[in-house]
């Protein structure tokens, strides 16, 4: 099956940022789910309207969320086995 180019190969764009949220969840488990959530869809829809491309907004998304969170001074959580 072959998804039209503009949809980036995604069935359902909704999917990806819930994984997105869930994501950014784990790396940031002191930010309220209901708040990434709404950080990845403003995020998301304020690229597209950008984008001519859509093919890697959602990567592009979740790239955008961490670097304002991080820079809203939010300490990325470390898995214990990712740590040295």
């Amino acid at each position: 099956m072959t998804e039209p180019a503009a949809s980036g190969g995604l069935v359902d764009p909704e999917i990806a940022l819930q994984r997105q949220v869930e994501t950014l969840g784990q790396r940031f488990p002191d930010v309220d789910h209901a708040e990434l959530s709404t950080r990845v869809h403003d995020t998301y829809e304020r690229l597209k309207a950008d984008a001519t491309v859509d093919a890697h907004l959602v990567a592009m998304t979740e790239k955008q969320v961490t670097e304002d969170l991080r820079g809203d001074g939010e300490t990325i959580h470390v898995r214990s086995d990712d740590e040295a």
